[in-house]
């Protein structure tokens, strides 16, 4: 990283951190969205970007950790803190079991997929059948004391989730989650420990849409079966991932905060509408740029660059 791009980061987190000083409620609620979206693409890319196994049921582990928060929170009347990192860790233990059982085999990436979606109802239907649980009522969490809390909260998972993908993105794992991507078995002939790198993304995978789970449970002091496991939350992580740019650090996070803020935008102007003007825009994005908006901002920026060597010639 340069010395531009680190300050350039720097002044982005000071920024971040004061905002809620300075701000509305609403831009904090908006904000919220923005980091809950962002760490759940990011983490989703974790895996599907940069392996190729494409997971359809992400928010399996957003709704496991929103569970786990709550029992720790009203069961075991457990301090947030510990309950939070408890939630994210039993989380990454259920990705790791996962992992164990269906990515040292030969599995297809399509049954893989496949496999993700039906775990996500399958655990649904057990949640809402769990009288433990609450049901398909639900459980009922004491209050945030504060918006801002769940503000500083959200922001220090989706920084640590940005910072762990910038150093797997860096480093030999990288490199052999890259080589899975594009002939797995090439990788594994060329000695790549392919099982034990997949099943160490997923275990990164997991583990923070198990705290962001419980950050959002607590935050709405509420959670069901429906808002835990709901499956337009794990089509939403791989749309925004997708259009931002799969398999690179900022294009989740610029998918998750362009596509947030155009549905706040189409949700608030044009109520009856914005479900169909979003799919529209997504699928010309996709035709057109199949590389996000990473790909896109690359283009502009090189194009821009050969302008300024003309014009200087």
């Amino acid at each position: 990283m340069t010395y531009f791009k680190l300050g350039l980061t720097t002044v982005a987190i000071i920024i971040l951190i004061a905002l809620p000083q300075v701000t509305s409620l609403y831009f904090i609620a908006f904000m919220l969205a923005i980091f809950k979206y962002t760490t759940l693409s990011v983490s989703w890319n974790m895996l599907s970007g940069y392996t190729g196994y494409l997971s359809l049921g992400h928010s399996l582990f957003f709704g496991l950790g929103g569970y786990t928060f709550a029992m720790f929170m009203t069961k075991s009347n457990l301090h947030w803190l510990p309950s939070l990192i408890l939630s994210g860790l039993i989380v990454a233990l259920i990705g790791l079991m996962l992992g164990f059982i269906l990515l040292t085999s030969k599995i297809r990436i399509a049954y893989f997929a496949m496999i993700t979606l039906g775990l996500n109802e399958v655990i649904r239907v057990l949640v809402t059948n769990s009288d433990t649980l609450g049901g398909g009522s639900g459980i009922m969490l004491p209050p945030i004391p504060s918006a801002s809390l769940a503000y500083y909260i959200m922001l220090v998972i989706v920084l640590t989730s940005l910072l762990i993908t910038y150093v797997l993105d860096r480093t030999s794992m990288g490199l052999g989650l890259k080589g899975i991507l594009q002939d797995e078995e090439a990788a594994s002939a060329t000695g790549v420990h392919t099982a034990k790198l997949k099943i160490s993304v997923l275990v990164l995978s997991t583990f923070f849409p198990g705290m962001m789970g419980g950050v959002v449970a607590w935050n709405w002091s509420y959670i069901d079966p429906i808002m835990a496991f709901d499956l337009i939350l794990s089509f939403n992580m791989v749309i925004m991932a997708t259009i931002g740019g799969i398999g690179t650090l900022w294009g989740p996070v610029l998918g998750a905060c362009f596509l947030t803020s155009l549905i706040e935008l189409l949700s608030t102007n044009i109520q009856h509408f914005h479900g169909i003007i979003f799919g529209f825009l997504i699928v010309v994005t996709i035709l057109l740029e199949p590389g996000g908006l990473i790909q896109l901002i690359a283009r502009v920026k090189s194009y821009a660059f050969k302008k300024i060597k003309v014009t200087t010639a």
